[in-house]
């Protein structure tokens, strides 16, 4: 691993600017620092509910701080989302399903699952103390790409081009998940009863995903890599706006 890779996984995942020279994101996608931007990318959403929650209300501010997520990652997780949703939930063979997830109009399932999960991720937020946020959003942040990262590597990709093909690896796999749930530890450590139990219902989400993925599809694709990490960072912080 090098500053190259993190750079590369760090273009892969958020819209910040840190392409290399060429333009493009780096020799090899470093899918082992998932969970790591994950957690930057928690941190600074926190960052933004603080500083809001400081001269507003906790609703307004957890808005703002879900929408920092959206923002920091180009909205490609709800992206994902939608188009698992319109895909595995709509009619037709597998080639049909595969063909509405490649549609970018945003179909009934799409608009309904990602009102839902927004839905979720403010009230979640919006229960929660500054100091439990933080840790919330920084933990679910880590948590929800180690999910990514797991289905992405325990999962059989279904599709020979698009934009999952680039974190599709045979190799290095047991490595990628050793240093991303390491990264996942060290996240814990700012709560980790809360972060036990949300571990848990990530676990059981991203399982549930891919089993969804597997029956409709025989796989995953890039979208559903997306609804993974969405659908388990709403998971994450459930378990801390619930845990008292």
């Amino acid at each position: 691993m090098s500053i190259r890779t993190l750079r590369s996984a760090m273009a892969f995942l958020t819209v910040l600017p840190v392409a290399t020279s060429e333009g493009g994101p780096g020799e090899r996608l470093g899918r082992a620092y998932f969970p790591a931007i994950g957690a930057v990318v928690g941190l600074l959403s926190a960052a933004v509910f603080v500083l809001v929650g400081a001269f507003s209300t906790s609703l307004l501010a957890a808005a703002a701080a879900t929408a920092t997520l959206a923002l920091l990652t180009g909205a490609l997780h709800l992206d994902g989302l939608a188009d698992s949703a319109d895909g595995l939930f709509g009619g037709g063979d597998v080639a049909r399903r595969l063909e509405v997830m490649r549609d970018p109009r945003l179909g009934s399932f799409g608009t309904v699952a990602i009102v839902l999960v927004l839905l979720g991720e403010v009230a979640a937020i919006a229960s929660m103390s500054p100091g439990r946020a933080v840790a919330a959003l920084v933990i679910a942040g880590a948590l929800s790409r180690l999910a990514m990262l797991a289905v992405i590597t325990l999962v059989p990709y279904v599709r020979a081009t698009g934009l999952g093909v680039a974190a599709v690896d045979s190799s290095h796999r047991g490595f990628d998940l050793a240093l991303g749930s390491a990264s996942v530890l060290v996240a814990s450590l700012l709560d980790w009863p809360r972060a036990l139990l949300a571990l848990c219902l990530v676990a059981l989400t991203a399982t549930t995903v891919a089993m969804i993925a597997r029956r409709r599809l025989g796989g995953a694709t890039g979208d559903v890599f997306g609804a993974t990490a969405e659908l388990c960072l709403l998971a994450a912080l459930l378990a801390f706006a619930v845990h008292r």
